[in-house]
């Protein structure tokens, strides 16, 4: 299936193929565990769950979705059906392209976790 590898780290964005079996995420984003997010209502952003702990690690934003936090590493924009299951995007490449801000080479981002008691 179709989806787009957003690569910061070349500054590229471009169509990949996915296979379908959730192991190919981790070589697609180089990554050794992965998060999702949801960036609309059936589209998915797959990115590198430990990239705010990696050292000389680039960043990069998608405009436009009204997430505002840079994703560290690489990103795999995909989509999901009804049971769930990953499917290839339906987003133009262009279109992708001109969402993708890339970050300066230099900059950081800070882990920040916060606990909060229940009442």
């Amino acid at each position: 299936m179709r989806v787009i590898l957003i690569n910061p780290f070349d500054e590229t964005v471009k169509e990949a193929v996915y296979g379908g079996d959730f192991r190919e995420i981790y070589d697609l984003i180089e990554c050794r565990t992965f998060d999702c997010f949801g960036i609309t209502a059936r589209t998915d952003l797959y990115v590198d769950d430990e990239g705010l702990l990696k050292d000389n690690q680039r960043y990069f934003r998608l405009l436009g979705t009204g997430i505002y936090n840079p994703f560290a590493g690489k990103g795999l924009l995909c989509s999901h059906n009804d049971e769930g299951e990953t499917t290839g995007t339906n987003w133009e490449l262009e279109r992708v392209k001109n969402m993708v801000e890339f970050l300066p080479e230099g900059h950081r981002e800070k882990p920040y976790m916060e606990f909060k008691a229940w009442k």
